[in-house]
């Protein structure tokens, strides 16, 4: 691949993104992504993925303006064919997000535009301290954040807070982004992809159902009317119940807990004594 390179670590694979030497998100590395996550959901035995940018400075920086504008060119052609081109870089970040695997952005320089809609896509957000920027700055060029942005920024924030970011088109040092909610974490540059593999290996040996069934809950479900949401997690929670991983898993537990009740649950919240989880 041109723009990806990829590394595994175990049930982990970092993906590092480089487009030198802005690191812009362009169609063809939207491609390249395309056919990564292709093969990811097919992937038994990947639990979770790393994204992280392969530019000093730079997770991506932004959608590239070029492209942009030479879409925007012929108002015909961009009235009828803008809309297929960004609903498939919708689905192509709905199936990032609805991915039954863990997936982490570590955020490793500037993050604005579409690449913080990527970003947004991710199950968690971990950035680096440093002079960088974070946000959606696409007001500041008459556009707006098309990528998902409007949908989901103000589902992780909150609908005032997300207006305050993009109607401003405000973009944000790291303590400011995570002050504001729009990371999880800001952690030290030589400390973040330690972290993040970190959490990725505990999430990795987390029963891959369970994981896959409490993102589908969670993302279908959290912006519905109660019982809409109500209904989703019944279904899922029947759907791992009546799964091998839980029977095993639970029975294994009951089992510990009737030799040393402290020690078993102890151990089982550390994933120490669990049975490996095979996704049946």
């Amino acid at each position: 691949m041109k723009y990806f390179k990829v590394e595994q670590d175990g049930p982990v694979q970092v993906w590092t993104m480089s487009n030198p030497p802005m690191n812009y998100m362009i169609a063809a590395m939207s491609q390249e992504l395309i056919e990564l996550v292709g093969k990811a959901e097919n992937d038994e035995n990947l639990r979770a993925i790393i994204l992280t940018g392969g530019v000093e400075g730079k997770f991506i920086t932004h959608y590239s303006v070029d492209e942009l504008a030479e879409a925007a060119a012929d108002p015909e052609a961009c009235a009828r064919n803008f809309p297929l081109l960004e609903a498939g870089f919708h689905r192509l970040l709905d199936r990032i997000m609805l991915m039954p695997k863990a997936v982490i952005a570590a955020i490793n320089g500037d993050c604005m535009g579409g690449g913080y809609e990527l970003a947004l896509a991710c199950d968690f957000r971990l950035a680096a301290d440093g002079p960088y920027q974070i946000g959606l700055p696409e007001a500041v060029l008459g556009i707006l954040p098309g990528g998902g942005g409007t949908q989901r920024l103000p589902r992780l924030i909150g609908r005032a807070r997300a207006l305050e970011v993009m109607l401003f088109g405000n973009v944000y040092h790291p303590r400011e982004a995570e002050r504001m909610g729009m990371v999880n974490r800001v952690l030290a540059p030589e400390t973040l992809m330690s972290f993040a593999m970190g959490w990725a290996k505990t999430l990795a040996h987390r029963p891959p159902r369970s994981v896959a069934a409490i993102k589908r809950a969670v993302y279908l479900g959290a912006d519905r009317d109660l019982e809409a949401g109500l209904y989703i997690e019944r279904m899922e929670m029947r759907d791992v119940m009546c799964s091998e991983d839980a029977r095993t898993i639970m029975n294994a537990y009951n089992a510990a807990v009737r030799k040393d009740p402290m020690a078993a649950r102890s151990d089982f919240l550390k994933g120490v004594g669990v049975p490996e989880a095979k996704g049946k």
